[in-house]
């Protein structure tokens, strides 16, 4: 369990602008997207048999998010494996880029190594995912949302040889 956990940390780092973070449908701006993520999920991750992933698992956890810092950041506080393994994620809207900034720390010492943004597209209700990290990785996916309570998340983690790192499905439905 212990090596999946490490697995893992890696991919939740990697990850974060999707941990739960349900976003409203009918959102107009930015701060009504991030509004919508405040409260409690229940998240479901599937991850695909890849490069650091040994086996295809399934792992549950919640999340709970907040505004912190006169409602500059949102902070998101997970718990996954029954509680052994936990993260903090904080979010920040750039209006002068017109992108969301995620940034993800954990229990087993991962922090950013790189930058992750997410566009949101009204139209399309999706958030359209990218990153950039220390040794060239790379991450493309999506956010599609269902409707005001439930998303769904696919995300792709590759190596500059092509190699997948990690391959995603992500569920999120909030408790009420």
């Amino acid at each position: 369990m212990t090596s999946k956990l490490s697995s893992v940390a890696f991919l939740l780092l990697l990850f974060s602008a999707c941990d739960g973070e349900i976003q409203s449908v009918a959102a107009e701006t930015p701060q009504d997207l991030m509004n919508g993520w405040v409260g409690t999920w229940q998240v479901e991750l599937e991850l695909k048999k890849s490069f650091l992933v040994p086996e295809d698992t399934t792992i549950r956890g919640t999340e709970t998010v907040r505004w912190i810092l006169n409602k500059q950041f949102l902070q998101s506080q997970q718990s996954y494996a029954d509680g052994n393994f936990k993260k903090l994620s904080l979010i920040r809207y750039d209006p002068n880029e017109g992108i969301f900034l995620f940034w993800d720390f954990d229990s087993n010492g991962s922090f950013p190594m790189g930058i992750t943004r997410g566009k949101w597209d009204q139209a399309k209700k999706e958030i359209v995912i990218s990153g950039a990290y220390i040794g060239g990785a790379t991450a493309q996916g999506v956010i599609q949302f269902n409707n005001d309570d439930s998303a769904e998340m696919h995300l792709r983690l590759t190596a500059t040889d092509g190699t997948v790192l990690l391959d995603l499905k992500a569920r999120s439905e909030q408790l009420r």
